[in-house]
C-alpha cells in the first residue's frame, strides 16, 4: 500500500465541515491530483471541539461530523474518485468531559472501577483525583451553592456539578444506589448495589430509563442531601484551578486539565483505543494512520510494534514526531516516518539568508530587546514552564525520583535537591525526549544522557549536581521498578517541556525572523542550505521514503505564503531595520502605558506585513495568543489587562485608525514591492515539495497562497467552489495572481506526473551548482529522468547552465501553461 501514496490533502473536520462536505469535493481533490485524504480526528470529541484531539470515545464516529453513516458516505465518495484515506488517531489522552464514559467510571468507581487503569492515574499517591477545575475554593463554592447534586438522566448518572454543568462528577455507585432507595426506586436500586464491568452499562441504563414522574421523585430527594458530606465520600475532589500542585496523581496533556493521559502500554486499553480505526483498516475504509504525540507515550517504541502487527504491513503509519537537529527517527519503529516538520524546515531554511538572519537577531539582542542567546533563552524558558504551568508534574516526578534513589542504600538526597537537579536535566534535554524502555540502554540514548548530564551538572550547585549525576545514573542502569517509573515519567515529561518551553514560548519571544519560528524549527539553525537539504534528500532517496512532506498543518505557525514573504526579510536586514525605526517613529502618538514593548512592536510589524491584507480582528486574535504563549507580560494562567489593552488597541489603530493611514499606505506599498518575489519563493517551495522524497501532504485550501497565522487563523473555512473553478480557468500572468491559482496549476501538473510516471520519483542525486552561481537548488530523479532546478534566493543571477543533457526533454511547467517562470522540471522522454 506505501506504494500507491502519491500525495495527501489534509481536512479539519468540525461542525462547521462535515463528512458530507468533504464527500462533495471528492472529485475536485481527485482532479488535483491527490491519492488520499487526510483526516483529522474521526472519533467523537468533546460537544464543539473544533480539531478532534479532545476525543471522548474512541470507539465510535463523531455524531457532529456525520456520524458513521456520514463516514461511509464519505469513503464511498472517494473510492468513486479512486482517493484513499488516512485518519488521525489520539492515544495519548482522553477529554476529562461527562461525555467521556470511560472517565466517569474511574471517578465514580475509583480504583477497583471498571475503568481503573485506563488512564494515567496514581491511585497509590493520593487517597483523591484532585480536579483543579474551580474559580474559587472549594469551601467557598460549596458556601456558595456553586456545587450542585443532580440527576445527568441523559448519561446515567447522578452527579456533582459546577457551572450549570460546565463541569459534572459522577458520584459512588454506593452513593447512587443509598439515594435511588430513598426514591424508592428499587430496581435501580439493584443494579446500581453491585455494579462491574459487564453491568456498568446496565446501571447507567436504569437511570436514562427513569420516567418523568421517578426522574422528580429522585431529584427531590437529591435536593435534602448535603453535598459537602457527600463530597467526602468520593474518589475525587475538585478544587481551585490554581491547586494542582498540591495533589495532582494524573498525567494531563501539557499542562491542560481538560485532557488527562491514556495507558495505551496496556494491551486492553491498546484494545479500546484502536478498535474503530483497526476495524476501518480491515474494512478497507481506511489506508492509513497518522499517530498524534507519540512522545507522549510510556513506550513509543512497543507501542509502534504492537500497531505494526495490528495494522498489518501494508498500512501506512507515520507518527508526530519533533526531531531535533540531527536527530534520526528510531529504527526499531516499525513505521514509515513522520508527518514530516523536519522536511518543512528544510525547505524552509533554503530561503532564509544566514548573514541577514543573523544580523536581525543580533540588532534586538544589542539592544536587549531579546537578550541573551538562544540556548539559554529556551533553558529559562523550559524553566519557567516548570514553575508556573508544570508545578504538579514536577512535583510528582520529585517524589518518584526519590522512590527510585531510595533503592541505593545511603541515599541522602532531600525532595529540594532532586527537584532542582530535574530541572537542569530536563532544561538541557537538547530533544524532545530519550527512549529508554529496557536494559541495557541503547547507544544514542547513553549519548543523550550523557552530555545532558554534565550540562546540568555544571548548571548547578555542587549538591545538587551530584542529585543530577545520581539520577542519571539511577534511569541508566537501575533495574528495579521505582527505576522504570522514573524513567517513564522523567520521558514522558521532558517533551512536553521542549514543546512549551521552544514552540509556545520562545518562538514567541525571538522575534528576529519570525518565519523561522516554526514547528519542528531551531532557531539557532535557520537558514541551513543546500548541502543540508540535499544530504537529507539523498538519504531520503535510497530509502524509498514514503512518509508526508508538509509546507503547512493545522498547528504550524504561519502559512507558507507567510513564510515565503517575512523570508526576503532576511536578504535585506538593514532595510527592514531601518523600516522599523520609521514605523516606529511614525505610530509613537498611538503607544500608551509603554505598551507594546520595542520587541512586540516589532512582532506587530512582521505579523501584519506577513499576513497583509489583514483585518483587525485577526490581528488582535493572533496578538493576544502571541503575547500570553511569550510569557513576559502576561500569560494565559495570569492575564495582565494593563499590557494586552494598549497593545491591541495600537495594533488595532494601525490597521484603523485614521492617525496611521501614512502607515497603511507604506504598509501597502511594500507589499506590492514584495508580491512578485514572495510568489516566486513560494512556488519553489511548492516545487521541491512536490518533487523531493516522501509524499507531499497539502493543507487544506493551501493549494492557493496561504497567508495565514497560528490557528485558529489558519483554520478558517475554504472556498472550494472558487478553488475549483480557478483549476478549469486559464491561468493568470503571476504578478496579476491574487489568489494563487498559478500554485494549484504547478500542483495539478506535478501531481498528475507523479500518478502517471511514478518511477520518475526515486531515488536523489544532487546537481553541482557553479561557484558564484549562489541559491540555485538542482537535483536530477528517476534515475537521471527527471531535472527539477529551482532559485533559493530572487537576487540570485540567472540560472546557471544546466548539466549536459541528451535525449529530448519536456517543459512540464510550460506544458501545464505555466510560462515565464524561472524554474525548470524537465522530464527525458523515453
Amino acid at each position: 500500500m506505501p506504494g500507491s501514496w502519491r500525495a495527501t490533502y489534509r481536512l479539519q473536520f468540525h461542525a462547521g465541515f462535515t463528512f458530507d462536505d468533504a464527500a462533495a469535493i471528492a472529485p475536485y481533490l481527485a482532479n488535483l491530483g491527490i491519492s488520499h485524504v487526510y483526516a483529522s480526528p474521526i472519533f467523537t470529541a468533546r460537544p464543539g471541539s473544533t480539531h478532534g484531539y479532545d476525543v471522548t470515545d474512541p470507539t465510535s464516529f463523531n455524531p457532529e461530523l456525520g456520524g458513521e453513516e456520514g463516514f461511509r458516505r464519505l469513503s464511498a465518495a472517494l473510492k468513486r474518485e479512486g482517493l484513499g484515506l488516512l485518519i488521525d488517531i489520539v492515544p495519548n489522552h482522553m477529554a476529562t468531559h461527562a461525555d467521556n464514559a470511560c472517565w466517569m467510571a474511574a471517578l465514580s468507581a475509583g480504583r477497583r472501577g471498571p475503568a481503573a487503569d485506563i488512564f494515567d492515574i496514581d491511585w497509590d499517591a493520593h487517597p483523591k483525583v484532585l480536579l483543579p477545575v474551580l474559580g474559587d475554593t472549594l469551601a467557598n463554592s460549596l458556601a456558595q451553592g456553586a456545587l450542585k447534586l443532580d440527576l445527568d438522566a441523559e448519561r446515567g448518572w447522578i452527579t456533582i456539578s459546577a457551572y450549570d454543568g460546565a463541569h459534572a462528577w459522577p458520584i459512588r455507585p454506593e452513593d447512587t444506589a443509598r439515594l435511588l432507595g430513598l426514591a424508592g426506586l428499587a430496581q435501580a436500586e439493584r443494579v446500581w448495589s453491585h455494579p462491574t464491568p459487564a453491568d456498568f452499562s446496565a446501571a447507567r441504563l436504569a437511570l436514562r430509563d427513569l420516567d418523568a414522574t421517578q426522574q422528580e421523585g429522585l431529584r427531590a430527594v437529591l435536593a435534602r442531601e448535603d453535598v459537602a458530606a457527600l463530597l467526602e465520600q468520593q474518589h475525587w475532589r475538585p478544587a481551585h484551578w490554581r491547586s494542582g500542585g498540591e495533589a495532582l496523581s494524573w498525567r494531563r496533556f501539557f499542562n491542560i486539565t481538560e485532557l488527562v493521559g491514556v495507558r495505551v502500554e496496556q494491551p486492553e486499553v491498546f484494545a479500546l483505543v484502536h478498535h474503530l480505526p483497526l476495524s476501518l483498516l480491515r474494512e478497507e475504509l481506511i489506508d492509513g494512520l497518522r499517530i498524534d504525540h507519540i512522545d507522549g507515550l510510556a513506550d513509543p517504541a512497543g507501542y509502534c510494534r504492537r500497531l505494526r502487527v495490528a495494522a498489518g504491513p501494508e498500512a501506512l503509519i507515520v507518527v508526530e514526531k519533533i526531531l531535533g537537529h540531527g536527530e534520526e527517527i528510531r529504527s526499531d519503529w516499525p513505521i514509515n516516518g513522520t508527518s514530516g516538520y523536519e522536511r518543512l524546515n528544510a525547505i524552509n531554511g533554503l530561503f532564509v539568508a544566514p548573514k541577514g538572519y543573523a544580523a536581525l537577531s543580533q540588532h534586538l539582542r544589542e539592544r536587549g530587546w531579546v537578550p541573551g542567546e538562544p540556548g539559554e533563552r529556551l533553558r529559562a524558558a523550559k524553566r519557567q514552564m516548570l514553575a508556573e504551568s508544570f508545578e504538579p508534574e514536577l512535583a510528582q516526578l520529585t517524589a518518584i525520583t526519590q522512590q527510585a534513589l531510595a533503592t541505593e542504600k545511603g541515599q541522602e538526597f532531600g525532595p529540594a535537591s532532586i527537584r532542582r537537579a530535574l530541572a537542569a536535566l530536563i532544561a538541557h534535554c537538547p530533544v524532545y525526549r530519550s527512549y529508554i524502555r529496557t536494559l541495557p540502554v541503547n547507544a544514542a540514548d547513553e549519548a543523550l544522557w550523557a552530555g545532558m548530564t554534565e550540562a546540568a551538572v555544571a548548571d548547578l550547585d555542587p549538591w545538587a549536581g551530584e542529585a543530577a549525576r545520581a539520577i542519571s545514573r539511577h534511569i541508566l542502569t537501575g533495574d528495579e521498578p521505582a527505576h522504570a517509573a522514573l524513567r517513564r515519567r522523567f520521558q514522558q515529561l521532558s517533551g512536553p517541556m521542549m514543546a512549551k518551553g521552544l514552540e509556545d514560548t520562545e518562538f514567541y519571544r525571538a522575534v528576529a525572523l519570525t518565519s523561522v519560528n516554526e514547528v519542528g524549527g531551531e532557531i539557532e539553525a535557520a537558514g541551513r542550505g543546500i548541502a543540508e537539504f540535499h544530504a537529507l534528500c539523498e538519504a531520503r532517496g535510497k530509502a524509498g521514503a514514503c512518509d508526508i512532506t508538509p509546507l503547512a498543518t493545522h498547528d504550524t505557525k504561519r502559512g507558507p505564503e507567510t513564510r515565503a514573504r517575512l523570508n526576503l526579510l532576511s536578504l535585506d536586514p538593514g532595510g527592514w531595520i531601518a523600516q522599523y525605526s520609521r514605523w516606529s517613529a511614525m505610530n509613537a502618538p498611538l503607544r500608551r502605558d509603554g505598551a507594546p514593548d520595542a520587541a512586540d512592536e516589532w512582532l506587530i510589524y512582521q505579523t501584519i506585513l506577513g499576513a497583509w491584507p489583514i483585518d483587525a480582528e485577526r490581528l488582535r486574535t493572533y496578538l493576544t495568543k502571541a503575547m500570553r504563549e511569550a510569557k513576559r507580560h502576561t500569560r494565559w494562567e495570569d492575564q495582565k489587562a494593563d499590557y494586552e489593552e494598549p497593545t491591541l488597541a495600537f495594533a488595532t489603530a494601525l490597521l484603523e485608525a485614521p492617525e496611521a493611514a501614512g502607515f497603511r499606505e507604506e504598509i501597502a506599498l511594500q507589499h506590492s514591492r514584495m508580491a512578485l518575489p514572495t510568489r516566486l519563493n513560494a512556488l519553489a517551495q511548492t516545487i521541491l515539495q512536490l518533487t523531493m522524497p516522501g509524499v507531499p501532504d497539502i493543507y487544506q485550501g493551501t493549494e492557493w497562497w496561504d497567508f495565514s497565522l497560528v490557528d485558529p487563523d489558519n483554520r478558517r473555512p475554504v472556498d472550494y467552489a472558487a478553488r475549483r473553478a480557478a483549476l478549469e480557468a486559464a491561468l493568470p500572468p503571476l504578478a496579476e495572481d491574487e489568489h494563487g491559482a498559478v500554485k494549484q496549476h504547478v500542483t495539478q501538473a506535478l501531481l498528475t506526473l507523479r500518478h502517471e510516471r511514478p518511477a520518475l520519483f526515486t531515488g536523489y542525486e544532487p546537481l553541482t551548482v557553479p561557484e558564484g552561481e549562489g541559491g540555485w537548488l538542482g537535483f536530477m530523479r528517476g534515475e537521471g529522468r527527471l531535472l527539477v532546478m529551482v532559485p533559493t534566493r530572487v537576487t540570485a543571477a540567472e540560472a546557471p547552465p544546466l548539466p549536459a543533457l541528451s535525449g529530448r526533454w519536456r517543459d512540464v511547467l510550460r506544458e501545464a501553461g505555466c510560462e515565464g517562470l524561472p524554474f525548470a522540471v524537465l522530464l527525458r522522454e523515453e
